[in-house]
């Protein structure tokens, strides 16, 4: 018999150049899961936060490898809900994409079509300025450059995360994931749409948020008022 969804714990991936702790911590959801009484789990991307540092990661040589450690992470629970931000959602996708039995709900944020059709040389071009110290002129580059060093990594290791080749994840690898999954985008985030993306999960709602980006998603209270309900399998049927 599953796990009933209040009792399941919740993982919590972050974004690139983020932690757990920046992530969820600074914005609040480790306090508002706790108020529910909701156990949450941390996996650090690696190269971030107290995940290993560089000299660690020359074991890793595909996105498929850190899918590979996600689950063996989750080998001792029945099943979890989870949330991904960015990177820690794409990761997450790929995850359910592979053992779906292992998911009760999932919240993608801040993640659209790039899934399916990634753009690796914007990502490496983000990581050689990290590498160099060098900031973007611009905007949302240059933001994710000062979170990734004010959030307490170690840049040359996000980097190097960074150049991992990814997950491939097609449309037909989503259709496997047949729990309840939501998706919360910003109407001013980059990375949308997602269409594709909802359109390829068979049990998929999806919310878009005024006025709100792809970095400040998941500090909006707009974005913890759906996820959380969702969560708990009470979000309205009218919302999304």
């Amino acid at each position: 018999m599953s796990t009933p969804s209040t009792n399941r714990p919740v993982l919590l991936l972050h974004g690139v150049g983020s932690s757990f702790e920046h992530n969820w911590g600074r914005s609040g959801w480790l306090d508002l899961l706790a108020d529910e009484q909701r156990s949450t789990i941390g996996f650090e991307l690696p190269g971030h936060g107290s995940a290993a540092r560089p000299a660690a990661l020359t074991d890793l040589k595909h996105g498929d490898d850190v899918v590979t450690a996600l689950l063996a992470e989750l080998s001792g629970y029945e099943s979890v809900d989870a949330v991904g931000f960015s990177a820690g959602g794409q990761l997450l996708a790929a995850a359910a994409a592979r053992e779906p039995a292992r998911f009760g709900r999932i919240a993608l944020l801040g993640v659209g079509d790039g899934l399916l059709h990634p753009r690796p040389t914007r990502l490496h071009r983000l990581a050689d300025q990290l590498d160099a110290g060098i900031e973007p002129a611009e905007p949302q580059a240059r933001l994710f450059h000062r979170m990734a060093r004010s959030a307490g990594n170690d840049p040359a290791a996000v980097a190097q995360y960074m150049r991992l080749p990814k997950p491939r994840v097609t449309a037909a690898d989503l259709g496997a994931i047949r729990c309840p999954v939501l998706v919360v985008l910003g109407d001013r985030d980059f990375v949308g749409p997602a269409d594709e993306l909802v359109a390829a999960l068979p049990n998929s709602r999806h919310v878009l948020l005024r006025g709100v980006d792809h970095y400040g998603l998941t500090g909006a209270l707009g974005c913890l008022d759906v996820v959380l309900p969702f969560l708990a399998g009470t979000l309205p049927a009218s919302v999304g």
